[in-house]
């Protein structure tokens, strides 16, 4: 019985130091939070390249949204939003956070579902002006797709 209380102060004593560490990170990053709120603008103005982004849909859309969702409470960035018509294929040059990975939000709306043994499809092309290329296709039987997808210029150089 001797040995124990010592091993027991032991096992508390590194306890206590993890959870202080975790604790401390936790709060750091609450901090480091808020600020990073009111930079995001400039970041992202510093931080971004000019990309064509080219949609390809199996029929015409009746609208097609491309979103950035806010990691911090903001309100969400739209990238790209349809205008009538809608052409097949479609462009638009937007600009997109270079050597990061993001995270994107499609959302279009078809006229109807699609008919029985068919499916709407849509690929989507984006080639930044510097950095890699990347193509990415989705698939629907309903009149309204949501898709997540994520994106990264592969950029290593600074503007």
């Amino acid at each position: 019985m001797r040995g124990l209380p010592p091993l027991q102060a032991l096992l508390l004593l590194i306890a206590l130091v993890v959870l202080g560490f975790a604790g401390s990170r936790y709060i750091a990053m609450g901090k480091a939070m808020s600020p990073q709120v009111q930079a995001n603008d400039t970041l992202t103005d510093q931080h971004t390249i000019r990309a064509e982004i080219e949609f390809i849909f199996s029929s015409p859309p009746l609208s097609y949204t491309l979103i950035t969702p806010s990691a911090t409470g903001a309100e969400d960035q739209i990238i790209l939003q349809s205008t009538s018509p809608i052409e097949n294929p479609c462009y638009g040059t937007v600009q997109l956070v270079s050597h990061q990975l993001t995270t994107y939000w499609l959302d279009i709306v078809w006229p109807e579902d699609a008919k029985d043994q068919a499916r709407h499809f849509v690929q989507i092309h984006i080639s930044p002006n510097h950095g890699d290329s990347q193509r990415f296709s989705f698939f629907s039987n309903a009149k309204e797709m949501n898709e997540t997808f994520e994106y990264n210029t592969g950029d290593h150089h600074h503007e």
